[in-house]
């Protein structure tokens, strides 16, 4: 099938799959973390203490995506998306009026929750069932929501927060999610006027039964061979990106800076995102899961060993080097592994380990900034994890290359 007939066949499933990632934005750490210093100030934190508010909230979250994200084994992905997008909404405006610290984490919790966990969740899983040879190309198309956000939003928060504050600007947030979901659901009445949906596996499974077991996923040997790079890849980058400001003002880092090469992360996101999907249909996803952490190894060691404006738009490049083959690898994998009969389950509990894992770095790593702890040794030490990680993916069955 060519890029065209793909767009034109399953080009709803897709969309859908974009809007949801690209919406996830506003409950990613990049995107909170961008207020997180004005945050800090208006309730009197430490790094380490904002951190450890905001891994709190993912922990929750994380552990509640264990359920929330086999439901979309049972339920129409659109009633789903709905959920996710309302929680959403209100999680940007609570936010925006917390007034003491346990607002601030029940409201962060919300924005994790409904955002990176379930907003994210649904979107790869629009595009995650559809058959081997398309699966690849589908779900990288959708997945571009995330470097989009990753590009477009970094420079409008920025400007946002100074003209109307991180509160106004939140309160912006909110008010954009409600009118995207008003939009999607008018256009999905339009377009069904026009004519009958193909028959796609991603609108709803139909599942009755529970599927297997957690405790069956979690002793596979398969499964525990991708977790140190499932969780590997989420925890570091989120402690990079929650200290992301931090990391600008030890570096000499102007936020002019800092924003345009967050836009050049997104770009290469973009770019690799779009030749992994066409990979993956063609070798395989378990041959490229060895491979798709290199970027983040190589821009741990520039920041460990670089200095200077010129490292930014490296770093960051790097990065989204590993960003644009992670959500279409990891997806991929567990349908070649599993099948996608309960795909969404078992990526539930991929998920849920993931934003699991991105909880323990923002407070720890915050702890060891306020300890005296260097930069350029806590980027050594996660290069030296990744570089762990990636082995282990060898033990993996190749099914296609046998």
């Amino acid at each position: 099938m060519t890029f065209h007939e793909l767009l034109m066949r399953h080009g709803r499933v897709i969309g859908l799959g974009f809007a949801l990632t690209f919406l996830s934005s506003f409950g990613q750490t990049f995107f909170i973390s961008l207020s997180g210093p004005d945050i800090r100030e208006t309730f009197g934190l430490t790094n380490g203490a904002f951190g450890l508010i905001y891994s709190a909230a993912t922990l929750c979250s994380g552990l509640l995506m264990i359920w929330a994200g086999a439901v979309i084994d049972r339920i129409d992905i659109r009633l789903y998306a709905t959920i996710a997008l309302v929680g959403l909404a209100a999680a940007a405006l609570g936010l925006s009026l917390a007034s003491d610290a346990v607002m601030l984490g029940l409201s962060l919790f919300a924005l994790r929750l409904f955002g990176q966990g379930m907003s994210s969740h649904a979107g790869v899983m629009s595009t995650a069932r559809l058959s081997a040879g398309i699966r690849g190309r589908a779900t990288s198309v959708a997945a571009l929501g995330f470097p989009a956000g990753e590009a477009l939003l970094p420079t409008i928060v920025i400007a946002g927060i100074a003209i109307l504050g991180w509160t106004g600007m939140w309160r912006i947030a909110a008010l954009a999610i409600a009118f995207c979901l008003g939009l999607g659901w008018a256009l999905s009445a339009f377009l069904a006027r026009q004519g009958p949906e193909s028959d796609e596996p991603a609108h709803t499974s139909g599942l009755t039964e529970a599927g297997p077991r957690w405790i069956d996923i979690l002793r596979d040997r398969r499964f525990l061979a991708l977790v140190p790079t499932m969780i590997g890849y989420p925890a570091i980058v989120t402690a990079y990106f929650f200290h992301q400001r931090l990391i600008a003002e030890i570096e000499g880092w102007p936020l002019e800076l800092l924003a345009s090469s967050i836009t050049v992360y997104a770009l290469v996101s973009v770019t690799v995102a779009m030749l992994t999907g066409s990979l993956v249909d063609r070798f395989g996803a378990i041959r490229l899961s060895h491979f798709y952490l290199l970027g983040l190894i190589l821009a741990s060691v520039a920041l460990a060993l670089l200095s200077g404006p010129a490292l930014a738009p490296i770093f960051f490049a790097l990065i989204g080097l590993s960003a644009g083959a992670t959500n279409v690898i990891i997806a991929a994998v567990l349908a070649e592994l599993f099948g996608t009969k309960h795909l969404g389950k078992i990526r539930a509990l991929a998920g849920a380990l993931m934003v699991l894992a991105s909880a323990a770095t923002p407070g720890f790593i915050g702890l060891l900034f306020d300890s005296g702890v260097g930069l350029a040794s806590i980027a050594l030490g996660f290069a030296a994890y990744l570089l762990v990680a990636a082995g282990v993916t060898f033990a993996l069955p190749d099914s296609r290359a046998a």
